[in-house]
């Protein structure tokens, strides 16, 4: 995996006693008396022209609890689940208002809610051509091949077109027995120039593994970790409601 040598110092460093500071190995010298809920599992995010993250160039992938990035990523999906995330357009609020990790029930970590289901909120629903203020996020874990350090993929906007792809391409082939954590993915950016604007996406590329029984078993190992419990690991090193490195919660960007 080529990865840029230089490493970063971790968001929201906080004392040892604290959720968001331990590494999400689940054994090893030292941390017998830890159990897997006792550890937070990092976000993988695509860093934007706009980014300011210490440095990290536009097109990179940077792992924010750890500081690492990557040019290219080798990982193996476990699972994949939908949600939905809303920001309030008339505002210049940098989190989102309301979200639901699940699609179905808004999250616990917005109080109040903007309705108690995403079914009954007028937000989720478009208002004629017009599109809802809340949208579908795609939430993945996956592990790094190399030392199979799980991670958390989460997407929305722009790159939910290409993730849906490489999702499909997997579905189509569970009729011959395969899941999502049989196929290995190499994870790359490519930049987008539009008239007044340039972004980055994903852009996936997989190879079907001829023994995928080590991945079952972290299937089975990681198959109820929440993302949930990564973003309430995220806020709390959130000072007042913005991450003291000015992390931008709505792009999953650094703020400029």
């Amino acid at each position: 995996m080529a990865r840029n040598n230089k490493k970063k110092e971790p968001l929201g460093e906080t004392s040892s006693s604290q959720e968001g500071t331990m590494t999400p190995y689940t054994g090893g010298a030292g941390l017998e008396s830890l159990g897997p809920e006792d550890f937070i599992i990092p976000r993988l995010t695509l860093v934007q022209p706009t980014s300011q993250i210490d440095g990290v160039a536009a097109g990179k992938f940077y792992m924010n609890l750890t500081g690492e990035e990557f040019d290219e990523v080798h990982m193996v999906f476990l699972k994949a689940s939908k949600g939905r995330v809303c920001f309030d357009e008339d505002t210049n609020e940098r989190k989102p208002i309301c979200g639901s990790s699940d699609g179905i029930k808004p999250s616990p970590r917005y109080n109040p809610p903007q309705a108690p289901t995403c079914r009954e909120c007028g937000r989720s629903r478009w208002n004629g051509n017009e599109p809802s203020d809340c949208n579908d996020t795609f939430n993945l874990l996956g592990v790094i091949v190399d030392g199979q350090f799980p991670f958390w993929w989460s997407v929305k906007s722009t790159a939910i077109a290409p993730t849906k792809r490489f999702l499909s391409a997997i579905a189509l082939r569970s009729r011959k027995g395969k899941s999502l954590f049989d196929a290995q993915v190499t994870m790359k950016s490519q930049l987008v120039t539009l008239p007044g604007k340039k972004y980055y996406v994903p852009v996936y590329s997989l190879t079907w593994l001829q023994d995928a029984a080590e991945y079952r078993a972290l299937y089975e190992q990681y198959a109820r970790e929440e993302i949930e419990k990564t973003f309430m690991a995220e806020e709390a090193a959130q000072d007042n409601g913005e991450d003291p490195a000015g992390f931008n919660w709505q792009t999953d960007e650094q703020a400029s």
